[in-house]
């Protein structure tokens, strides 16, 4: 059981006595307080604290494990009465109505207080206890006279404030209650807790009362200013076991069968539609929950102030000991009795292997990080947890994939499947984490993995959104995209009509969303080879960017690029350097040298340079180009290849062969890998191989490159 950060108070209240809440909680105190440290936290520290001032009672289950030195201390040392003596005494220092400051301020006086010298430490290593009071001859006055409401009235805050500084200070605060309904109950259950233990027997006074007090104590903290959330565990206590038949009755209703009275309810559906109601939650369900936690009628604990976990040896689940700790595990790790206590350990463990991944990704460990990845893969989480586990994945593969490409796009190939297979999960959901996934390999340039995951996170989308809902559009451009760099431009050319069409119907003409389509669909004009119908589109799409978005925009930069490439293609190589020269120079200044959109400005310089017999210059672009593309994208990325391909094409126009032909083999090599052998740019860097080797004589080289390029266009 691991230390929180931020502490919890935890109130044990039970609305008649006799039902062993002192001694639940003793129990629950010497089992957290002896929780051994985990990896990541120091010990736990526990504090017991006696409320119930007309009949105290925590104390004598504790003085058996007092250290020696509270021995002598047990019957002088001041307790919890005394504390708020003290906080009557100074109740003119607050303010009457302003709830921050007296939080505040109870806060600042607990700490210049001597806190300690109202605690007996015991021999549990972490847990410490506070007496009801100093049991001296006036004690009984003292608990009499006290007035609760008072101090309550004039000290607005100031029990918030204390909640503040034990939780600040503890783990744990378990705060033993007073029976009934009283001012002293009322703070232990309304005021100051986290968690509220209702502890119960099965009779119906029992179960009457709670049901009244938990609704009373909801009803407070939701109307009060202090805003923490305040959940209830109901803790059934000293149940028969020798009887299943009315132990079943008591728990599940329908007791006229076996002789109990018709009406009666039982405490589990009891619980249930208390917590629809007061929760405001449909069909609470609480099997679980009492299948587990459940404190059996023992004999011989009737008898004194025994500590079970204390004395019991055993771990066998017939024994006390082990119901408390169950208990203690539902109570400490879950935020509400209806949780799962598998699925949060689950959700725990996946959060644990996400923040390690994270850890290793920002100290450069990308192997260890993927290999978190596939482990949180291969869980196999229940569908509540799909998408944490799926984003801690898409974060890993974000990180990895400049550097670890071949294994990355195996996670996620693998991951993608797997999400595609899982059954019983939202559609959104899936598709949400396809359409991130395929963005993810696009900007990586792995186009073929991207075209799959894009196209089956748009297939679920499109029937639960609609044609025309902003994801939608948003996940067809992808789509597109996706399209045109796979080489598939018909499909992309239909595709990205169909979205400006839209773009231009719903949001207008001059939306910057509608100008982005304009822009794609240009691409794959030009791709088509249609420059004039790719620059008249262009050409429109520049004017309204400058005119709506400014000079420097992005978007008015991108036009300008788009537009300068297809003048190039089109002959006009000194208006294409123009709108490159304006474009690298903002870029530059407002981005930086090493951003991806300064990069592709000077690769496409270097090309319309190159072109105009510009070859030094287009060189000394493109090889830098190269250096911080290998280095910030990694080897194998599509737009590494590009400069290293323009690189090899400038050394081949030199006439420097020998140079030109090791970056061809090299383009060739890994285009084959990653995109396949009949993908257009892996065809085309066959067809610039094979011209070099042709100018070089290597004709073997030729033949075989022939044959393989015939193939390749064949399919």
């Amino acid at each position: 059981m691991n230390s929180l950060q931020s502490g919890q108070i935890i109130t044990f209240y039970s609305y008649k006595g006799g039902t062993g809440r002192t001694m639940a909680l003793a129990n629950i105190g010497c089992l957290l307080g002896s929780a051994p440290p985990s990896e990541v936290a120091r010990p736990p520290r526990v504090l017991a604290l006696d409320w119930d001032f007309e009949a105290p009672g925590l104390h004598r289950y504790f003085r058996p494990y007092l250290e020696a030195s509270a021995e002598d201390r047990f019957e002088t040392a001041p307790g919890c009465l005394d504390l708020f003596t003290l906080f009557d005494g100074q109740r003119r220092e607050f303010h009457p109505s302003d709830f921050v400051a007296n939080r505040g301020h109870a806060r600042q006086m607990l700490e210049d207080l001597d806190f300690d010298s109202y605690l007996l430490p015991t021999v549990v290593s972490g847990l410490r206890i506070m007496k009801a009071g100093r049991f001296d001859a006036d004690y009984g006055r003292r608990v009499s006279e006290f007035q609760w409401d008072r101090l309550f009235r004039e000290t607005i805050g100031l029990f918030a404030g204390l909640a503040d500084y034990l939780r600040q200070h503890y783990d744990y605060v378990l705060v033993d209650s007073r029976t009934g309904i009283s001012d002293t109950s009322g703070i232990c259950t309304m005021l100051l807790p986290d968690k509220l233990v209702v502890v119960f027997t099965p009779n119906q006074q029992s179960l009457t009362g709670i049901d009244e007090l938990t609704r009373k104590a909801l009803a407070y903290r939701k109307s009060s200013p202090d805003g923490r959330p305040l959940t209830v565990f109901p803790l059934p206590s000293r149940i028969e076991m020798a009887r299943p038949a009315l132990m079943e009755a008591w728990r599940m209703g329908g007791g006229e069968a076996k002789g109990l009275p018709a009406d009666l309810l039982g405490y589990q559906p009891l619980f249930e539609q208390l917590f629809d109601e007061v929760f405001a939650r449909k069909a609470t369900r609480l099997k679980e929950y009492f299948d587990t936690v459940m404190l059996q009628h023992i004999p011989d604990y009737a008898f004194g102030e025994p500590i079970a976990v204390m004395l019991e040896e055993t771990d066998s689940r017939l024994s006390l000991r082990s119901s408390y700790a169950a208990f203690a595990e539902y109570l400490t790790e879950l935020q509400a009795p209806w949780e799962s206590l598998a699925l949060v350990r689950i959700e725990r463990e996946i959060e644990r292997l996400g923040d390690e991944a994270k850890d290793r990704i920002a100290a450069g460990d990308l192997d260890t990080a993927l290999r978190i990845a596939y482990s949180l893969m291969e869980r196999k989480p229940p569908p509540d947890l799909f998408e944490p586990v799926a984003r801690a994945i898409l974060e890993v593969a974000q990180a990895a994939y400049p550097r670890q490409r071949e294994m990355v796009s195996k996670l996620l190939s693998a991951a993608i499947d797997r999400a595609m297979g899982a059954e019983d999960l939202d559609p959104m959901q899936v598709a949400d984490v396809l359409v991130d996934a395929g963005r993810i390999c696009l900007r990586a340039g792995d186009y073929g993995l991207a075209l799959h995951a894009l196209q089956h996170g748009l297939h679920r989308m499109r029937p639960v959104l609609g044609e025309d809902a902003p994801a939608v559009l948003a996940a067809e451009e992808d789509v597109g995209e996706a399209l045109w760099r796979n080489g598939e431009l018909q499909a992309a050319r239909a595709l990205q009509e169909k979205v400006l069409a839209t773009r231009r119907r719903v949001l207008g003409e001059e939306h910057p969303e509608t100008l982005t389509a304009m822009n794609n669909l240009a691409l794959t004009l030009s791709s088509q080879g249609d420059l004039e119908s790719a620059r008249t589109l262009q050409e429109q799409e520049l004017a309204m960017c400058r005119r709506i978005l400014g000079e420097e925009h992005p978007e008015t930069l991108t036009s300008m690029n788009n537009l300068a490439t297809t003048l190039h293609l089109q002959g006009d190589l000194k208006g294409a350097q123009a709108l490159q020269e304006k474009v690298l120079d903002t870029r530059r200044r407002l981005l930086g040298e090493e951003h991806a959109d300064t990069l592709t400005a000077m690769n496409n310089l270097a090309s319309t340079l190159l072109n105009q017999g510009n070859l030094s210059g287009a060189r000394t672009l493109e090889e830098k180009v190269l250096e911080i593309r290998a280095r910030l994208l990694g080897q194998d990325h599509p737009e590494t290849l590009l400069s290293l391909n323009n690189l090899a094409a400038m050394l081949h126009d030199q006439g420097d062969l020998e140079g030109a032909r090791p970056f061809q083999e090299q383009v060739l090599a890994t285009r084959r890998r990653v995109l396949g052998e009949k993908h257009p740019d892996t065809l085309l860097a066959m067809s610039q191989l094979m011209q070099t080797a042709k100018e070089m004589g290597d004709m073997d080289t030729v033949i075989n490159l022939s044959q393989e390029l015939t193939k390749g266009l064949v399919k």
